[in-house]
């Protein structure tokens, strides 16, 4: 079977449960965590490893996770040890979260900064992309201090560079294009 077909199809199930539930909420917290925990190497190995058995992914699960997530999330998590599924985790999470954002109307948005930005401006950015698409915006903030100033922001596939880096960039592929023999003759 087709492991994107998978994925959505747990994260499907999981959505309407956390629906029916009425704790989406918290479902989508959950999912963010585990997201997080995926990207730690030590856990990603313990998920892909078909030697460890079950009931020691559980009991790792359950060590991490316990008091941190809901039990509907938890319960989620043993389905997919059951089922021999825990390695399509990152997966189901990522597509569990296109599926919130979806239903509740949500856009994400990326912003890369040279620095961390403070409260106050990261809510007048949310408030001003959120009036530009008429939707509630999730942001999710990056500092790369390579970009040396300015910001990075990506919306529903659109990015707009406005960085220090990306200019010097442009300014770069500009002299780049210019003829060397048009330069001499100046």
């Amino acid at each position: 079977m087709n492991t994107n077909r998978i994925s959505v199809r747990y994260a499907k199930a999981l959505f309407e449960l956390s629906l029916e539930s009425n704790k989406a909420n918290k479902v989508n917290e959950d999912v963010k965590l585990f997201i997080e925990t995926c990207n730690i190497p030590d856990f990603k190995l313990v998920l892909e490893n078909p030697v460890i058995a079950p009931s020691k992914k559980m009991k790792v699960f359950k060590e991490i996770f316990n008091d941190k997530i809901d039990v509907l999330s938890m319960r989620f998590l043993e389905l997919l040890t059951k089922n021999k599924r825990e390695s399509y985790l990152k997966n189901i999470s990522r597509n569990f979260l296109q599926i919130y954002r979806k239903h509740y109307g949500i856009k994400s948005m990326n912003l890369t900064t040279a620095f961390r930005i403070n409260h106050k401006l990261q809510n007048q950015i949310i408030k001003i992309i959120g009036k530009k698409f008429n939707s509630k915006i999730e942001l999710n903030k990056t500092v790369e201090r390579n970009i040396i100033g300015g910001f990075v922001l990506t919306v529903e596939g659109n990015l707009y560079d406005a960085s220090i880096l990306g200019k010097l960039k442009k300014i770069e592929s500009e002299l780049l294009q210019i003829p060397v023999s048009s330069l001499s003759q100046k």
